[in-house]
């Protein structure tokens, strides 16, 4: 049986962001990741100050940076029967406001991690006590245990970490939501602001990430109802 220190499962952006953040305090520690990749579901989300301080912190801001354009303002829309009843646009925040692909921040963060921290293709499959020390064995799918000293659970909303501490089961949102984006080869005219339409149930929005590449959203809410 291994025997490790620090284990996080789950290299998804909270499990590399964790370990990155604790190898540039000097602690090192080991990713379990059950695909043979790393890479994120979904397409792009927008980072606010807090959030590109933090990056900075992590060491991968100036990498995401290159691919991101700065947003200068966000407008709001609200729209009752057709009609547009208001509409709001102020400065996207004081400090720094970008949209960054999902897949480009996995990478940027996998990528400054040293060599063999993240072990691919390790699917966990249980997690129990050892009855002599009481730290957690971690089981994965090709027989091999692990032990750990800390256990730290970043393994998404199906966590096996979360069913082994006994936390509440995750619960169906009421709401869906379609994500994407649009290429343009020669440029695209749009402004640098994240828009929000509002019309009765259904929320869309757009947010420029370069030049050329457009991330847009349509979410309804409430569907379950």
């Amino acid at each position: 049986m291994e025997e490790l220190d620090i284990v996080i499962v789950g290299g998804g952006i909270a499990g590399l962001a964790t370990s990155l953040a604790l190898h540039r305090k000097g602690i090192k520690s080991i990713v379990l990741e059950r695909s043979e990749s790393v890479r994120s579901e979904g397409a792009a989300f927008g980072i606010q100050t807090n959030g590109w301080l933090a990056l900075q912190q992590l060491g991968v801001a100036d990498k995401l940076r290159l691919n991101s354009l700065p947003i200068h303002q966000i407008r709001d829309v609200m729209i009752e029967k057709n009609i547009k009843q208001r509409e709001s646009v102020g400065p996207a925040s004081h400090g720094e406001v970008r949209g960054v692909i999902r897949n480009d921040m996995v990478r940027a963060l996998a990528h400054a991690l040293p060599v063999g921290t993240i072990r691919l293709g390790s699917q966990i499959v249980s997690v129990k006590l050892d009855e002599a020390t009481s730290f957690p064995i971690v089981h994965l799918r090709n027989g091999q245990d692990i032990k750990a000293k800390v256990l730290i659970g970043c393994d998404g909303s199906n966590s096996i970490v979360s069913k082994f501490l006994g936390l509440n089961p995750t619960k169906a949102l009421g709401s869906r939501a379609v994500r994407g984006f649009t290429n343009y080869p020669n440029g695209h005219v749009f402004q640098q602001e994240f828009i929000r339409i509002k019309m009765d149930n259904v929320v869309s929005g757009r947010l420029p990430i370069t030049h050329n590449l457009v991330f847009w959203f349509v979410v309804m809410l409430k569907c379950l109802q």
